[in-house]
């Protein structure tokens, strides 16, 4: 039913909007045939007046032969009747006129009256006409021929008669719109067909005391439909073609409603049984059973429809089950965090002049940085931070080893001294390279720090250099010249060594902190980074210092989201920690050597 009255809905539409516009085309033909009768006539009179100006006599001659102009008068009168003409001298005898009958009086033209004479359609006090002007300067005389034809009543007799049409003469006025008339009316008089009411005649005519063109309301036409379509049958050899011609039209459109209606029935039974069984379907599966599936009972549009269901109940029962693996895994990842969160320091330690400190942020449930400080006796302490390659679960797998093994190769201090920088580093490497296939790697900062001497002995291998800061607030990159461990098991680390001043902050960190991009995708950027640890003031510890240096990133990329692990270890030597020492004689303060006092 919905197919049959959008189909016969929109015939009637199409139907209305082509006999209204048909009706528009008819009207506003019969007004152009109008106009170009006009035309017609305006060309026909653009030879009246220079003829006339042709019989005229010379300046010096007498004006009293008119024998001449009667012919040419006759022609006028007969093929333009109520025309006039009228040929005048102006000379040194004043004003003359040629033509016989002719009363002679004052030859004024219009400024834009252009050079040579004028022919066209006039508007001249509220009176259409058809004007031709010549003007000829002979001698000292100046000779001027007028042509013109009233759009009077007599001219709408022959413009009837030439275009075959009701052409009635109305009181010229200027054509404007009229934004104020009601659309019913605009409707009435242009669309609606078999309204009697005429259509305007509107021509451009030229302001005679102006010159600016102008639209008039010359002639109204009735419009004649029948000659439309005797024009239209004309066209074929035979009337009788276009009747069967629209018979067969008929008959097509009668062919193509019996079909629609046969294809409504036939889709309405397979549709309604089509969404009974997606409506049982649909309630079994919103009561928690996906297995229910809806019998697929033909190959049509309406099959795939119901074979589209299926597969919708076949996703979701599998986004079901992948829902409770993933569920699963969460909980699973939670332990895991909990797990990784005990390999990192617990209990931060205590060391005479110094205070440590590390903070860590993974960008996911669990990371794949590591951070860990490590007891090496005598009044030393190891410190290590790494970031493994990747992210996720094999990255936090990796670097549990990476612990186990830094463990298991350091002494507590009890048992003896631990190994050198360098050589612990390199056993690291060659433990680590290979373990988790031949593209997994770890950047690595190890530094010894000696509290009795102040002395910071490092190996850098490929992480990101950390910055020290000294108390006159110059700052000092830990660069690093070795490859990162787990990658060549031949390579070779140099420990390097520098003296920790009073005052002096040493800042760790991994690549996660510069690469913290904001919302315009702007680096944190090592600039950032020192500006950020040089503006704490000395007087706050190194838990402090990290916590201000992990919140001035995250600052920073408020609104985006991570995607690196981020890790900062800060170790801080206050100038108070100095108070119980005296330096050597003819040491540099830039180089401290400590002795207890």
């Amino acid at each position: 039913m919905a197919i049959i009255a959008f189909t016969g809905t929109s015939t009637i539409l199409i139907v209305c909007l082509s006999v209204a516009a048909l009706n528009v085309v008819v009207r506003r033909e019969s007004s152009n045939i109008v106009e170009k009768q006009i035309q017609l006539l305006v060309q026909a009179s653009q030879s009246v007046a220079p003829a006339i100006l042709d019989h005229a006599e010379a300046c010096a001659a007498p004006m009293t032969n008119s024998a001449a102009f009667k012919p040419l008068q006759a022609y006028t009168d007969e093929v333009f009747p109520q025309a006039q003409t009228s040929l005048t001298v102006k000379g040194s005898r004043g004003i003359q006129s040629l033509l016989p009958g002719q009363v002679p009086g004052s030859v004024s033209h219009p400024a834009w009256l252009p050079q040579g004479g004028f022919a066209g359609l006039v508007v001249d006090r509220g009176q259409l006409e058809i004007r031709n002007v010549v003007v000829q300067q002979r001698g000292a005389c100046d000779v001027t021929a007028i042509f013109s034809l009233p759009l009077g009543p007599e001219l709408a007799k022959r413009l009837s008669s030439a275009a075959g049409l009701a052409v009635k003469a109305v009181s010229p006025k200027p054509f404007r719109a009229h934004p104020t008339q009601r659309v019913f009316r605009n409707i009435e008089g242009n669309f609606l067909p078999g309204i009697s009411r005429p259509a305007a005649v509107v021509i451009t005519v030229r302001n005679w005391q102006t010159g600016t063109p102008e639209d008039w309301v010359a002639y109204s036409v009735q419009p004649s439909y029948a000659n439309t379509f005797e024009d239209v049958a004309r066209l074929g050899s035979q009337l009788a073609n276009w009747v069967w011609l629209l018979g067969a039209l008929s008959l097509t459109v009668l062919l193509l409603d019996a079909s629609g209606v046969w294809m409504c029935i036939m889709l309405g039974s397979d549709i309604a049984t089509a969404i009974d069984d997606l409506s049982s379907a649909a309630r079994k599966i919103a009561s928690g059973n996906f297995a229910w599936r809806a019998p697929v009972r033909s190959k049509d549009q309406v099959g795939e429809l119901v074979g589209s269901f299926n597969e919708m109940a076949i996703a979701l029962d599998r986004l079901q089950k992948e829902e409770a693996a993933k569920l699963r895994l969460e909980s699973e990842l939670q332990v895991a965090r909990i797990v990784q969160e005990h390999l990192f320091p617990r209990v931060v330690p205590v060391l005479r002049g110094a205070t440590i400190a590390g903070r860590t942020l993974e960008a996911r449930e669990i990371g794949g940085d590591l951070y860990d400080f490590f007891d090496l006796g005598q009044e030393r302490i190891g410190i290590l931070c790494a970031d493994v390659s990747g992210k996720g679960i094999p990255a936090a797998l990796m670097m549990a080893n990476l612990q186990a093994i830094a463990r298991a190769h350091l002494h507590d201090g009890t048992n003896g001294p631990s190994a050198p920088p360098d050589h612990f580093v390199q056993l690291l490497n060659q433990q680590l390279t290979g373990r988790f296939g031949d593209n997994r790697y770890a950047t690595l900062f190890w530094a010894e720090y000696n509290a009795q001497t102040g002395v910071l002995t490092y190996v850098n291998a490929g992480q990101p250099a950390p910055i020290l800061i000294r108390s006159t607030g110059e700052t000092e990159r830990l660069d690093s010249d070795a490859f990162p461990i787990g990658m060549f098991a031949d390579a070779r680390y140099t420990a390097r060594e520098l003296r920790m001043g009073p005052g002096s902050r040493l800042v760790i960190f991994s690549d996660g902190l510069t690469d913290a991009q904001n919302t315009k995708e702007e680096e944190f950027g090592d600039e950032r980074v020192i500006d950020s640890c040089k503006s704490i003031a000395a007087g706050i510890d190194a838990k402090g210092v990290a916590d201000r240096v992990m919140r001035a990133a995250a600052e920073w990329s408020a609104g985006t989201e991570q995607f690196d692990d981020t890790t900062v270890v800060v170790m801080d030597v206050p100038v108070e920690a100095y108070t119980r020492h005296r330096w050597l004689p003819g040491v540099s303060t830039d180089t401290p050597t400590l002795r207890e006092v």
